[in-house]
């Protein structure tokens, strides 16, 4: 059995387990809040407690970050956690700490593990704290030239399909209660015409076999449906049978377990 340790670090938590990466079991999990207020430093010093704590100093350490990582495994954005200058091999008691796109983690994952298992092309998309698509070409996430090829539209189609804008907007605390309540569904169905019509655009121009829609918000049927459909409605040439937008098979272990694969792949 090949192990390794994945940290998922997210907009509202931190996920980390102990990963077979032969079969993408995941033998251990913890959860925190990222608490990002605290600051970038704050942040780190939890996944090296989370490491200490699962690894024990033992394990590769892949770290899954919402942020933009460039091709070298260093951050590049700070919308959310801030770990520029920071030097998160040494803070991080591991033979081997590699750091990577959440959304890259997650897809590899899922290329794996979950739907994206022998398919290739296809797009991979996670609606949560963010919105954010990368396409997976056989069983590779792109990255781009600068690692930057994770947005989704100008301006970013997540001000309006994401779970905190989709909260914001109908007054409420979470997106759940606003998919929940059936006086909200029009402020729902802006959201999810949003990410369709960008999620068309991007099937046209790459022709996937399939869409895997993630993320917390992104996993809830009602607005899977009407993303799939709002979608459809804008494909150039419709197919038949039409284009899947199906929910990830992974879900939220995605990210945990993509993170443990990139430790083991490396990098460079």
């Amino acid at each position: 059995m090949t192990v390794a340790l994945g940290i998922d670090v997210g907009g509202t938590k931190i996920a980390a387990g102990v990963v077979d990466a032969d079969t993408g079991t995941l033998h251990e999990r913890r959860l925190l809040p990222t608490r990002p207020e605290r600051g970038g430093k704050a942040v780190l010093d939890d996944c090296a407690g989370l490491a200490a704590e699962l690894g024990g100093g033992t394990l590769p350490v892949g770290i899954g970050l919402c942020e933009l990582v460039d091709l070298a495994g260093r951050p590049t954005s700070a919308d959310t956690v801030d770990w520029r200058g920071l030097d998160l091999p040494a803070a991080i008691a591991a033979p081997r700490v590699v750091v990577e796109s959440d959304l890259r983690a997650a897809a590899l994952a899922e290329a794996r593990f979950g739907e994206g298992v022998g398919i290739s092309p296809f797009l991979f998309v996670v609606v949560g704290s963010g919105a954010s698509a990368c396409l997976v070409l056989g069983g590779s996430p792109y990255a781009g030239a600068h690692g930057e090829a994770i947005t989704l539209g100008a301006p970013p189609v997540e001000a309006v399909a994401s779970g905190p804008a989709l909260a914001r907007a109908a007054g409420l605390g979470r997106a759940e209660d606003v998919l929940a309540d059936p006086a909200h569904a029009p402020l729902v169905d802006t959201a999810a015409e949003a990410l369709g019509g960008v999620l068309a655009v991007l099937a046209n121009a790459l022709d996937p076999h399939v869409i895997v829609l993630g993320g917390g918000l992104g996993a809830e049927p009602a607005f899977q449906v009407r993303v799939e459909r709002a979608c459809r409605a804008r494909l150039a040439y419709p197919r038949t049978p039409p284009l899947p937008v199906v929910p990830s098979r992974l879900g939220s272990e995605g990210g945990v377990v993509g993170a443990a694969l990139v430790a083991l792949a490396g990098r460079g």
